[in-house]
């Protein structure tokens, strides 16, 4: 996509860390309890703001403030719009769009982790083995998400001084973005206009006018690079520079543990994808099992396992899935 403001993503904070989720906790209750303590880390920083501000010192406020990470709630400020779409392969997409642009952090990072395979997969494909799965998983790879990925990817493989990982993930993301550009003029879902894009690049001469596409992508995000890191780098400077240093947010702020953001959460919040409560199925747990949980010690939740009459524990396991405690993948 020409134009596309690389920019934007620098302080994008993608909350899919493995090591914040409690070990194999409900996906969607994994998200919400990550947003609880991103939540905290906002009212932190909104804090130190006021002092500052209160104080008179509104231009150390102003630096803490763009020090804000970008997430979910604070990415976009634009008008409202909602798009549905019916694929042809029976799935329905509700999409809340704002304005011009549209991201979700916690759907971005859901997304990642559903489609991983799939993902990987397109980005070692050749040209034919690309067709194939764009005609597979076109509900997959032409969302907006899975364009977003292979941007992101070029700009961070690049940053790391990998061209050549950046180069592939280059060629495999301009397939999805041209098109992507193919339907846009034309009103139609990007996903049907698969087959005519690689009808459209069978021959040599165009295959060059692709790569002619792929080459401009390249430079974009060299020159992002470059400009990125000295961004950097001067940003080091003045720090250093500064005699009174700006009040940093807390970098090592913990996460919020399983059992208090349960009870942080409203009931229809917290409800699992069985529709059991988690706080009343954890309040039913016999001690040991709830300790478990509190710690997030698997290994103790075996040996609860073997405590237990077979029939009690198999009874209680159930229902800490029902209710997103435990996930079954």
């Amino acid at each position: 996509m020409s134009g596309f403001n690389y920019a934007k993503w620098d302080r994008l904070e993608i909350s899919d860390d493995e090591e914040t989720f409690h070990p194999n906790l409900d996906k969607g209750l994994n998200v919400r309890v990550n947003r609880i303590t991103r939540d905290r880390k906002e009212e932190e920083i909104d804090s130190e703001v006021k002092k500052l501000q209160d104080s008179g010192q509104l231009d150390k406020a102003a630096k803490l403030e763009n020090k804000r990470p970008l997430h979910v709630d604070n990415v976009c400020h634009v008008t409202e719009e909602r798009t549905i779409i019916q694929c042809g392969d029976g799935t329905r997409s509700d999409k809340l769009k704002k304005g011009e642009e549209s991201f979700s952090v916690d759907e971005y990072s859901m997304f990642k982790s559903d489609n991983k395979h799939i993902l990987d997969k397109f980005s070692d494909a050749d040209w034919e083995t690309s067709e194939a799965l764009l005609k597979e998983y076109g509900h997959i790879l032409m969302d907006e998400y899975a364009n977003s990925f292979y941007m992101l990817g070029c700009l961070d493989a690049e940053m790391a001084g990998n061209r050549k990982l950046m180069q592939k993930l280059a060629r495999q993301g301009q397939i999805i973005s041209q098109i992507h550009q193919l339907a846009e003029p034309m009103k139609r879902p990007a996903r049907d206009l698969v087959p005519r894009f690689f009808e459209k690049f069978e021959r040599d001469s165009s295959r060059a006018a692709f790569q002619e596409g792929v080459d401009h992508f390249v430079k974009n995000i060299i020159q992002r690079a470059i400009v990125k890191k000295q961004e950097q780098e001067q940003e080091a400077t003045e720090a250093a520079a500064s005699s009174e240093e700006v009040p940093e947010p807390e970098e090592d702020l913990q996460p919020v543990s399983l059992v208090e953001a349960m009870y942080s959460m409203s009931k229809e919040e917290r409800m699992g994808p069985g529709g059991l409560d988690p706080v009343e199925v954890f309040e039913g747990l016999p001690v040991e099992m709830q300790n478990c949980f509190k710690s997030g010690d698997v290994d103790g939740l075996r040996k609860v396992a073997q405590t237990l009459a077979p029939g009690e524990f198999e009874r209680h396991f159930n229902r800490c899935i029902e209710a997103g405690l435990w996930s079954k993948g």
